[in-house]
């Protein structure tokens, strides 16, 4: 079945391809904005000024503030050239960040405790999750599955997204910038990228499920207060295949510790999964001045074969 996005994506496209079918013996006179029929003298009203979102479409680059013109001549073409048309920063990389006030979570974080959902124990059993009975049964098999080589159902060995709320156990550095009206959770492992709006929004009670969800906050105090749901079923908590289903919802309160210690308390609540709600508290401590982000793209070193139905081959062992 299709979800309401995907639907009207197909319509947007089966709308463009008739457009661009009924235009193909057209000529398009660009100098004039006109375009005119083959083989009679049909003239077309300019393009129109909206597009098809309704939003205004201004190409008129003659009104407004002006900035000098480019000779692209005077360009380099050499990476040592490009480097410097930049303005170096003799400061760079010798300073930590120090936060502006105590809702300042902007930073490059690093992730504590291993990638088990508990902080402190490694993927499996030991986590002495509080599974339902049916969802016991899925954990377990699981388990069994990988301790004989044989698929986990952990989706990222076929390079897929962690999804939310895993996202939020970091296997590699994470950043954290704000704006007025979101937060953005920017992971370098297979960068993916999470909004928690600020902004007093309505969260959907029915959102068509996605990997990151959707997750709305406010502040009490200087601690941030996130409500997220509408995550996609088939994602676990850690790699170990530990399950949840497509009602859970994660309630998280963000603060910072001191000056390089972030931490998130999550509270997960699943009426299906869980038999009792479980909260963890996430610790991340700044990292060094000059650290950076590394592009992560999984598919480029994929070793994880999959057979016809998209069933993992082989699967890499973890540590924590």
């Amino acid at each position: 079945m299709q979800s309401r996005s995907a639907t009207r994506f197909h319509a947007i496209l089966m709308g463009g391809a008739l457009a661009l079918s009924a235009l193909t013996p057209l000529t398009v006179q660009a100098q004039t904005g006109k375009t005119v029929a083959s083989g009679n003298k049909e003239e077309f009203e300019p393009a129109p000024k909206q597009d098809r979102s309704g939003r205004k479409v201004d190409l008129d680059l003659s009104h407004g503030v002006q900035i000098p013109k480019l000779d692209p001549s005077k360009l380099p073409a050499s990476f040592e050239g490009a480097a410097k048309t930049q303005t170096l920063n003799p400061t760079w990389g010798k300073a930590a960040y120090k936060p502006t006030s105590p809702r300042d979570f902007n930073g490059l974080w690093l992730a504590q405790g291993g990638i088990g959902w508990q902080p402190g124990i490694p993927p499996g059993v030991g986590q002495h999750a509080p599974l339902t009975p049916e969802y016991q049964k899925i954990f377990d098999t699981n388990v069994e599955n990988a301790r004989q080589g044989r698929p986990t159902g952990d989706l990222t060995a076929n390079c897929l997204p962690q999804g939310m709320p895993r996202v939020m156990t970091m296997t590699y550095p994470m950043e954290v910038t704000m704006a007025w009206d979101h937060v953005t959770v920017y992971a370098e492992w297979m960068e993916q990228t999470r909004r928690i709006f600020t902004d007093g929004r309505p969260i959907d009670t029915d959102p068509d499920p996605t990997y990151y969800g959707q997750s709305v906050a406010h502040w009490e105090g200087n601690v941030l207060v996130s409500t997220a749901f509408g995550f996609m079923p088939q994602t676990d908590l850690e790699a170990s295949g530990m399950p949840k289903s497509d009602k859970m919802i994660a309630y998280e309160r963000f603060w910072l510790a001191d000056n390089d210690t972030l931490r998130d308390e999550i509270t997960l609540v699943d009426p299906k999964a869980l038999a009792k709600p479980w909260t963890v508290t996430k610790t991340y401590r700044r990292a060094p001045a000059d650290f950076r982000l590394m592009p992560y793209v999984c598919l480029e070193n994929n070793r994880n074969p999959t057979d016809a139905e998209g069933h993992i081959q082989a699967v890499l062992k973890t540590g924590n």
